[in-house]
């Protein structure tokens, strides 16, 4: 059976108000309330006491070893992503978080494997990815995940460690626009043909999308095309021979407005699967395609790597909101983000990374870094 595809959309977050949602994120310390995960914005660490230093762009600290404050990447997404199915215990509950860097060298670095001599596991287009997890019974969260009197002492743990991180100014750098991460199963072909013509109201319309004073179909028809290609995407995809391009535009029309699509590791047992093929990574291009020994193992533990979600072009849309044109000559550089997809390939064993609290990362705290590949855009 093929693995589902499930679609990422982003809801925008109320403006006017300054705290985060309770359902951003972990911003609750009742698990109960965890959902999909959320677009840009600070960070919200699962583990909240072991966080990792502001991440750094390899790429801009390999151009200019003085280095200066551009070289902090902002959180794209962060999703949760239990894993308790895979056999480790400590996976639970499970976060990942990709951050991005807008440099130029960004868009001109081939990716690189870099785990064998420490836990930093690749530079890849100006992208970085974090996984966190958690078992059930921690000392951070309640074990059912909702309130209650029994379980008071781990929400006070909780409470105490975000606290001093939302107080650490060195840490809340400049963020990206937030929003929230809902998850849909992907829509067949079927479904699109019969259920969703001109006057239907199903679930998928009620996902409003109204930034900068565009409506839906404002998105779809002008800043999806200008996101994916420019202006003429349509047009230069009626005569484009790549067959990649042509599949990708296709399979997206399904749902124009998606932002991430998420697959865990579907299994391909031959090259005639082509559904499970099809529920792996959508590239939008024949080149830069990683093969499988582009893929590193895992460092801590050797497991093979896989494909777990992407990260879209259309998502650059509501990371930037007004920024990219009200931006500043100083921000300049993060908001220059640009990808045709951000594939993220994690570890099969879901392992606990360090074998000891004695090994944990200087700069990475509990957190073990994983594996993207920038594809760049047309």
């Amino acid at each position: 059976m093929a693995t589902p595809v499930q679609l990422g959309f982003s809801i925008p977050v109320e403006d006017g108000d300054d705290d985060p949602s309770p359902y951003l994120g972990h911003e609750s310390p009742y698990w109960s309330n965890w959902d999909g995960g959320k677009v840009g914005g600070q960070p919200s660490y699962l583990n909240p006491r072991d966080v990792p230093n502001p991440i750094r762009c390899l790429e801009c600290d390999n151009h200019d070893e003085a280095s200066n404050s551009n070289s902090t990447m902002r959180l794209a997404c962060q999703l949760y992503c239990p894993a308790d199915d895979v056999g480790n215990e400590n996976a639970y509950h499970r976060s990942i978080y990709v951050f991005v860097c807008g440099c130029p060298q960004s868009k001109t670095s081939e990716p690189t494997s870099q785990g064998e001599a420490s836990q930093t596991e690749s530079a890849c287009g100006g992208v970085r990815v974090l996984r966190c997890q958690l078992p059930k019974r921690n000392e951070f969260y309640p074990y059912d995940g909702k309130e209650s009197e029994s379980e008071s002492e781990s929400s006070g743990v909780w409470e105490k460690h975000r606290t001093a991180f939302w107080e650490g100014n060195e840490r809340c750098q400049e963020a990206f626009c937030e929003s929230e991460l809902v998850v849909e199963e992907e829509p067949c072909e079927e479904d699109d043909e019969h259920e969703h013509d001109d006057n239907d109201t199903d679930k998928n319309d009620n996902i409003s999308f109204n930034l900068n004073g565009k409506s839906d179909a404002d998105l779809e028809q002008a800043d999806f095309n200008e996101i994916v290609r420019g202006a003429n995407a349509k047009t230069a995809a009626l005569n484009n021979d790549d067959e990649t391009t042509i599949d990708f535009l296709t399979r997206i029309e399904l749902a124009k407005d998606q932002v991430l699509r998420y697959s865990r590791w579907p299994e391909v047992t031959n090259v005639d699967d082509d559904e499970n093929v099809q529920n792996g990574p959508l590239w939008i291009s024949s080149t830069r395609v990683p093969t499988h020994t582009d893929i590193p193992t895992c460092i801590h533990c050797g497991s093979e790597r896989k494909f777990e979600f992407q990260l879209m072009p259309q998502m650059i849309h509501y990371l930037l909101g007004n920024e990219n044109k009200d931006a500043d000559d100083k921000h300049e550089g993060h908001n220059d983000i640009d990808w045709g997809t951000v594939a993220v390939y994690t570890c099969t064993s879901s392992c606990d990374g360090p074998k000891s609290d004695a090994n944990l990362s200087n700069t990475l705290g509990s957190y073990v870094e994983e594996f993207a590949w920038r594809q760049p855009p047309l």
